[in-house]
């Protein structure tokens, strides 16, 4: 989808605000069963449709391919998914975290973007990014 700054305008009215609005109280009990409590499968039935598309390329499209994964990435009781950001705006959805596989593990700083439709994501976009050591800024990545 092409967006034309013209059309950004539509943010500005009432039913943008209420549809945002909606979407962040249903992205927020999202996050707190997927990334805190990490009940994927819960998360996910509650709040992902059933016929989700996926643009990461290791993950088929579906509900149950997306449980499926995370459930094995997660199966560790050392992985932590610590959450530094959530912005939901209209129909989008993005949770800025760093995730890491056990204490020793510097983590991956992770986007996850998300689409959605009357309060249930129906799209996913992702980029990862390891975390150094160091950085040319000396700032961190979360």
């Amino acid at each position: 989808m092409h967006i034309r700054t013209a059309e950004l305008s539509e943010a500005a009215s009432a039913d943008y605000a209420a549809r945002t609005a909606r979407n962040r109280e249903a992205f927020l009990d999202f996050v707190r069963l997927y990334y805190d409590e990490m009940k994927v499968r819960e998360a996910f039935e509650r709040y992902v449709h059933p016929d989700y598309i996926q643009h990461n390329p290791a993950v088929v499209d579906g509900r149950e391919a997306a449980i499926a994964h995370l459930e094995g990435l997660l199966a560790r009781p050392t992985v932590s998914m610590d959450v530094r950001r959530l912005l939901v705006d209209g129909d989008y959805a993005v949770a800025h975290l760093i995730g890491r596989q056990g204490p020793e593990d510097p983590g991956h700083a992770l986007m996850n973007i998300f689409r959605m439709e009357d309060g249930i994501i129906v799209e996913h976009w992702d980029v990862a990014q390891p975390v150094p050591a160091t950085t040319a800024s000396g700032r961190g990545m979360g």
